[in-house]
């Protein structure tokens, strides 16, 4: 029997997958069934996402993937931005050889992605290495809370829809990953700190400018 830990990253791995929409109801009872597990531990997991935002719990409609706006997007990279630069700026001066070179090497499957013809694999890969090139500097800080903190919003911004968006730009982040490594290198810890939070703030930029043309973000940013 899936416990409810097991349970919540299903649920939020079909959301990044696109196999569960915004605004998409889920039956308690129907996921019990699907997932071999029950209804305790669904319901442990349903309020657990929604704690972390994927979830809406409400009387009469029971559970809702929670649909996400312009503006809840621009500030949930404010925080990053702030969070990873901070994480960034206590692991640099802790991180040894060996993490410099998963670095690297992270980083080089991320450049490999660019002209690769299977573009559908290159987002794929490009996200799940992404998300390991960022995560290494919150494992390395030294403060769990930060790492928590990170780890959790860092999900939300990781909608699998939203990779493709950022495929034009896939040479300059690369680029900005590399800066970041140098920096280490030259143990120029200051630096490390803001090339982080222009780097997350550059993939902030992109993503709001690709929905500006989706009417219901365009929408969601005026009246919000």
């Amino acid at each position: 029997m899936k416990t409810a830990d097991e349970i919540y990253k299903e649920i939020r791995d079909e959301i990044f997958a696109g196999k569960l929409n915004r605004g998409e109801r889920l039956v308690e009872k129907e996921l019990c069934e699907r997932l071999g597990s029950s209804r305790g531990y669904v319901r442990e997991a349903l309020k657990m996402l929604k704690a972390d935002g994927f979830m809406d719990l409400s009387r009469g409609k029971g559970a809702t993937v929670s649909k996400i706006s312009y503006q809840d997007i621009k500030n949930i990279y404010e925080l990053l931005a702030v969070l990873e630069a901070k994480s960034v700026e206590l692991a640099s001066p802790n991180l040894s050889t060996a993490d410099l070179d998963e670095l690297r090497a992270i980083n080089h499957r991320m450049r490999a992605c660019i002209d690769v013809k299977d573009r559908a694999q290159a987002r794929m890969i490009w996200q799940e290495s992404n998300l390991q090139f960022h995560r290494l500097f919150a494992d390395k800080s030294g403060n769990q809370e930060l790492k928590t903190m990170v780890e959790s919003i860092r999900w939300r911004t990781f909608d699998f829809r939203y990779v493709v968006l950022f495929e034009s730009h896939y040479d300059l982040f690369v680029g900005q990953h590399e800066a970041l490594i140098s920096a280490i290198e030259n143990k120029q810890f200051k630096t490390t700190r803001k090339i982080m939070e222009n780097h997350v703030n550059k993939a902030s930029e992109v993503l709001l400018r690709s929905l500006e043309k989706v009417p219901s973000f365009r929408v969601a940013k005026v009246t919000g």
